[in-house]
């Protein structure tokens, strides 16, 4: 805990900004202002996931047997209940944390430091927690949608919670001393993390759909599901407000320019009325010759 408190400043201020931002409702549009940003951010994660990352995992999954795989993953999954059994204390979920508790200390004795994972077969349910639903969870709104490079989709809530999180109860930056010890571990962290995505990439790849948008959308819905709870309907709602004003301005402008092609008909008809009266007058005159 004492080596975090130089990262404080900045997590603080992030969270300050999160207060500061809208509430987005669980059911509104995605608030994506830097979208321009955000698809440039998104190319250049795609491009060192293609480069680097899925030949990485692609490796690691080929030479790691599926038992020593699953090993790393419970491993790794052990130690992020330490920061979920903090969430679930900051949300109030006492019960929760005390099942969670049991998990962990369970795992990481029974289980050889979690390499086994002998809580859930003893029905204590795995839980995901962060300290960015915690922050929604006090009434923070989401902010607007981040693509952050190398993390991937986020919001301002969850980067103020990944900031927090990292300061506090990431085990690894307080429990190991030596930073090349502590880095490698990451970085198998990462590639085991991974590869367990490889299926859910392929797909991403593969949609017909703009995929920034469907990884935006579906990233925002899982994150407000898992922030409510269930206590709350989750969805992606349509944009509207000043977009829908807009669209509205051009309407009306289109309305405009209906009723000035009117205004040009009826003075077209006026002109072919007073045209067709000159001719009666001349008409009238001829018969008067004769």
């Amino acid at each position: 805990m004492l080596t975090s408190i130089k990262h404080t400043p900045a997590a603080l201020a992030i969270i300050l900004f999160a207060t500061g931002c809208a509430s987005n409702p669980p059911t509104g549009p995605v608030h994506d202002p830097y979208e321009n940003i955000n698809r440039k951010i998104y190319g250049f994660n795609t491009a060192l996931d293609n480069a680097v990352l899925q030949p990485a995992a692609k490796a690691y999954r080929f030479v790691l047997p599926d038992i020593v795989e699953v090993g790393i993953n419970n491993f790794f999954s052990n130690l992020d209940d330490v920061n979920v059994i903090a969430n679930d204390l900051l949300q109030g979920k006492f019960k929760q944390a005390g099942s969670d508790t049991g998990r962990f200390l369970y795992n990481s004795t029974a289980g050889l430091l979690g390499i086994m994972d002998v809580s859930t077969r003893a029905g204590m349910v795995k839980h995901n927690e962060s300290f960015g639903q915690t922050l929604g969870v006090w009434g923070i709104g989401e902010g607007p949608f981040l693509m952050v490079p190398l993390l991937g989709p986020n919001n301002i809530r969850s980067t103020a919670g990944i900031v927090v999180e990292n300061a506090t109860t990431d085990v690894p930056n307080h429990v190991i001393d030596d930073a090349g010890t502590a880095l490698a571990l990451t970085a198998v962290e990462i590639i085991a993390l991974r590869a367990r995505l490889l299926s859910a990439g392929n797909l991403l790849n593969s949609a017909a759909l703009d995929p920034y948008l469907l990884l935006r959308d579906f990233w925002v819905q899982q994150h407000r599901r898992a922030t409510v709870d269930g206590k709350q309907p989750v969805a992606i709602g349509e944009q509207g407000g000043d977009d829908l004003d807009e669209l509205d301005d051009l309407d009306a402008l289109d309305e405009l320019d209906a009723l000035d092609e009117f205004d040009a008909l009826d003075e077209l008809d006026q002109l072919d009325a007073l045209d067709a009266a000159e001719e009666m007058d001349e008409i009238d005159r001829l018969d008067a010759l004769d």
